[in-house]
């Protein structure tokens, strides 16, 4: 058997109600299955360390962390769904693993299915060490799509085609740890084209840091999974009360409660607004009658805040497609993004060593995600577990016995 490790990186947070515990994934490191390297600010060299990057997800709307492993060089294995599928380059069905699709840069296995993760992570392991390596050098290439100067270039020109009667422009989120992990390089291109920041979120510890580049940050409280209305209706007054002191000249909001009520609030003031759909959530996931009721809620929910949008921009072309089916929001409206972009000079293989060519070096599969149950983590471990059962190396992954509530 080969020296494989299975790696997980990424915040345990207690309060998403798809969390998994922090003292189940304990119990998966005491058994052996898996190394757990908790919540880090810079993953760039645990990204070198690993062989490939994994992300078994259900749906996402353009993975980050996908991006920053290809920028590092990494070969990529992810779902066959929604934002997973469109970072594998040119993906095609294989003939004799027919559950795979095979890119340039990685591999596509089915969501859900750890016996296709299994598969997956076999068919990359048979490769050569120099296939893997042109996998990684095709990620590099392909990376370039996604360029975080391509993505501040349409911020500069939907804001050109705005009337600009303050220079100052409004950023709605439901967390600071998302606008400066996510949208830190776009927020200072326009600070520098002069344009005064606000940035209303919840405070968290990101807060500080978005203060220190010169950002003005508006507390809020967003609870981004509650169902108070009476919480809801004074995040709305809120924010309207904000927005209306500040009169920005234009409002970016992002994800969905963000969406929704700054769009709202920016409606009575007459302030344009451009919305930005990271991603559909949880609520898009499963079909049990709580789901089905709440994704109508918010589906007519969005309809109504959006009638005055000057623009939705989605991450990717499936939940374009799904607003729109929907009839949320007309064609004419919408436009796709390649993601939220990725600083490709941060992200660099060129200024971080690697064990790669160390043959006595283990062989790293890490997944970094928040620790939630729809990210797939389950799966992951239940082919940890499979690799790490030496004397039934033919059996096939068995589900650890906690599932995700997303399967039921």
């Amino acid at each position: 058997m080969k020296n494989i490790q299975f790696q997980l990186l990424g915040k345990a947070d207690a309060s998403n109600p798809a969390a998994i515990s922090l003292s189940q994934i304990q119990q998966w490191e005491a058994e052996g299955l898996i190394t757990y390297l908790g919540s880090k600010s810079d993953i760039r060299d645990c990204l070198m360390s690993a062989a490939c990057v994994i992300l078994p997800s259900y749906r996402e709307g353009a993975p980050r962390v996908l991006l920053e492993a290809m920028a590092m060089g990494k070969p990529i294995i992810t779902t066959n769904a929604i934002g997973c599928k469109d970072l594998i380059d040119n993906p095609q069905a294989h003939k004799d693993y027919q559950d795979l699709s095979i890119g340039n840069n990685g591999i596509l296995c089915q969501p859900k299915d750890p016996h296709s993760l299994q598969r997956a992570i076999e068919y990359f392991l048979n490769l050569s060490p120099l296939k893997r390596e042109q996998m990684g050098q095709n990620a590099l290439q392909y990376v370039k799509n996604f360029d975080i100067k391509h993505t501040i270039n349409i911020y500069h020109v939907a804001i050109a085609q705005t009337p600009i009667k303050s220079p100052s422009l409004a950023f709605v989120s439901n967390t600071a740890f998302g606008m400066y992990n996510f949208r830190l390089e776009v927020l200072k291109a326009l600070q520098n084209q002069g344009f005064a920041i606000h940035i209303l979120c919840p405070q968290d510890t990101y807060s500080a840091l978005l203060e220190q580049e010169g950002f003005s940050i508006h507390p809020i409280t967003l609870d981004s999974k509650g169902l108070n209305p009476l919480k809801d209706l004074k995040t709305l007054i809120k924010i309207r009360k904000i927005l209306h002191t500040l009169k920005p000249s234009l409002c970016f909001n992002y994800t969905i409660k963000a969406v929704i009520y700054a769009s709202l609030a920016s409606q009575t003031l007459k302030i344009p607004t451009i919305n930005i759909i990271t991603g559909l959530g949880y609520v898009f996931i499963g079909n049990s009658f709580k789901k089905r009721l709440l994704r109508t809620l918010v589906t007519q929910m969005y309809r109504f805040a959006l009638r005055h949008t000057q623009a939705v921009w989605f991450l990717n072309a499936d939940d374009r497609q799904e607003f729109c089916n929907r009839g949320i929001i007309p064609l004419a409206k919408s436009t796709l993004l390649q993601s939220e972009g990725i600083n490709l000079e941060y992200f660099s293989p060129k200024k971080h060593n690697t064990n790669a060519h160390n043959a006595r070096a283990p062989i790293i599969f890490l997944l970094i995600a928040r620790m939630l149950w729809d990210k797939g983590i389950s799966e992951f471990v239940a082919v940890a577990k499979h690799f790490k059962a030496k004397d039934k190396p033919k059996t096939s992954p068995t589900t650890p016995p906690q599932t995700s509530p997303n399967n039921q």
